[in-house]
């Protein structure tokens, strides 16, 4: 295994783990805030009424199932392709809605005690997610297992920066740099 290789799937290994606990943490924090999902869902405008609480019911499982797939590598790349559509249809609902000038609403993240308004950042903060997970459509296993220790702990790495930026993010103070 070349080094090219090598550092090609543990940055595979990485994502999936990053990915992963991003949607195991926003599905944990839907279901701890199931009441209000179905209401940041409708601030969106983009789906008619009758849908928004189906769509409110299925979000956090699949979240957990796409999180469990990705921790586990599990028939890949099915699961990478998953989370990379449902990270481009969040993009694209913040996109529409930041068009539209509608940047006061909550972005239904899943961190409901750093709540953030929409803006464009987040739809990069997406794009850079989805990124990780390129690498996973492209190979079928970590190969050693020293790779696959290094890719998770580089994705838990990148996933506290997720959580870290994201703190920082929702500061007050920090909203004019976002």
């Amino acid at each position: 295994m070349t080094l090219g290789h090598q550092l090609l799937a543990a940055i595979s290994v990485a994502g999936q783990v990053c990915l992963g606990l991003v949607f195991l943490m926003a599905a944990a924090q839907k279901v701890s805030h199931w009441r209000i999902l179905p209401g940041v869902i409708a601030n969106y405008r983009l789906l008619p009424h009758w849908a928004v609480a189906p769509a409110a019911s299925l979000l956090p499982p699949l979240e957990t199932i796409l999180a469990v797939l990705l921790l586990s590598a599990w028939f890949k790349p099915w699961p990478a392709l998953a989370a990379l559509m449902l990270l481009a249809l969040f993009a694209i609902a913040i996109a529409i809605n930041l068009k539209r000038g509608r940047t006061h609403i909550d972005c239904g993240c899943g961190q409901s005690f750093l709540k953030q308004t929409l803006r464009w950042t987040l739809v990069w903060r997406n794009a850079g997610l989805a990124a990780l997970l390129l690498p996973s459509l492209l190979l079928s296993g970590p190969g050693t297992m020293s790779v696959a220790l290094t890719g998770m702990a580089a994705g838990l790495g990148f996933f506290l920066l997720y959580l870290a930026l994201n703190i920082l993010a929702a500061l007050p103070g920090m909203r004019r740099f976002a």
